[in-house]
This record gives C-alpha cells, sequence and structure tokens, in this order.
C-alpha cells in the first residue's frame, strides 16, 4: 500500500532529523545509509526508497541549515542594505556557534569525495543568498564594487568559508571566532565603503583586531 503524502513526508522528516543527530554524534565520519537505518529503527532499503541516495540525505540536511539561517535573518532589524550584510555575517558566528560538533561532522560529511555535487550546490545556494544582498547595497551606494557583484560575493564566501574552516579545524572559542569573521569581512568590505563611514569602520577593525591579539598572546 502506497504512502499517503503526509506520511511519507513524516518518515522522510525522521530520516532527516536523525542523519542530523547521527552527523554531529559521530563527527560525520560514521555517517552511513545503514547506521542511518539502523538509528531510524527502519529496515536498510527504507532511506534509499523515502529519500534516495546518501548525497540526497545530506542535501535535505543542508536545506534545513539554510532555512534555519534564512529564519535568523528574517528577524534582522530593517536596517540599510551594508549593515544589513555585516549584520547577515555576524549572524554566521550564532548559526555555526548553537551546534558546533554537527557543523564539524557536516564539513567532513560534505567534503567526502563523492559529494562534489552537493558542494555545488551549497556553492550556487550561498552565492543567490548573500549576492542579492551585495546587490542591494551597491544598488544603495554603500558599496562601491571594482567588479561585478557576483565575482566580490564569490570573493566573500571564499574569505568566510576559509574563516569557519580554520575555526573548524583549530577549534576556537565563540568569542575568537566572532572576531576573526568580523575582522576579515569588515577588512575586504572597508576600501569599497563611502569615505564618511570608513573611519568608524576602520576604528571597529582596530578594537576587534586588538582583541585578537590579546588573546593570542594569552594563548602562548
Amino acid at each position: 500500500m502506497a504512502l499517503s503524502p503526509a506520511l511519507r513526508e513524516a518518515r522522510c522528516r525522521k530520516l532527516v532529523d536523525t542523519a542530523h543527530a547521527l552527523i554531529r554524534d559521530t563527527g560525520g565520519t560514521g555517517f552511513s545509509m545503514l547506521e542511518l537505518a539502523r538509528r531510524a529503527g527502519v529496515s536498510p532499503a527504507t532511506p534509499y526508497n523515502l529519500l534516495g541516495s546518501k548525497s540526497e540525505v545530506l542535501r535535505r540536511v543542508v536545506r534545513d541549515e539554510y532555512d534555519s539561517f534564512s529564519l535568523r535573518l528574517a528577524d534582522l532589524s530593517n536596517a540599510p542594505p551594508l549593515e544589513r550584510l555585516l549584520q547577515a555575517i555576524d549572524l554566521i558566528v550564532v548559526q555555526y556557534s548553537t551546534e558546533p560538533l554537527f557543523y564539524r561532522g557536516l564539513y567532513h560529511s560534505v567534503h567526502d569525495a563523492q559529494a562534489s555535487d552537493l558542494r555545488a550546490m551549497m556553492t550556487a545556494e550561498g552565492q543567490i543568498l548573500w549576492c542579492e544582498m551585495v546587490r542591494k547595497a551597491a544598488l544603495a551606494g554603500e558599496l562601491d564594487l571594482l567588479s561585478p557583484a557576483e565575482d566580490f560575493t564569490a570573493l566573500l564566501l571564499r574569505t568566510v568559508a576559509a574563516t569557519v574552516e580554520a575555526w573548524l579545524a583549530e577549534g576556537w572559542a565563540e568569542d575568537r571566532f566572532s572576531r576573526e569573521i568580523f575582522v576579515a569581512s569588515r577588512t575586504l568590505i572597508l576600501g569599497l565603503i563611502a569615505p564618511d563611514q570608513r573611519e568608524q569602520l576602520r576604528t571597529a577593525i582596530k578594537e576587534r583586531s586588538a582583541a585578537l591579539e590579546l588573546g593570542h598572546a594569552c594563548a602562548a
């Protein structure tokens, strides 16, 4: 007997939630369709029948994370476009710091040699989301882009991704993660904003950079 759409979706939802927990608990290295089925209490064939391949399961997990981040974005203040872009960058730290073990596991899972299609999807989704904010800031005259919005967005995302990877690899505390993201992203943007805003942003970068240097000295 075929499952009703509602029941099918409920079972898919359970599998995706179980996958989320499995990635968090195993660091991504123990994620397999067989283990997913075992944890969910279903037959080994059920995840394949309901969701398809392992990549598709991970795609659903990643989609949940994009949806969660989009909800956080919707809650941001109705700020000017550039301020909204900067707030969105800072929101990355909030999002990732809620579940660091999960995000470390997800990183390992999506950087598996067989997950190239998933990485391509994440890159494309991120480009669309962030390019819209970059473009709005440029149209408002708050960013004087030297290249197309798509190119600057890709550069910004690579900068953020490199900082996130360092956080994952080195196990930074949340306050250092926050400062590193702040300094890296604002330094990239500094030369593109209006002169009357530049000094204020320079001061903010210097303050956060000084805090970073102090933190490094204390850790030495």
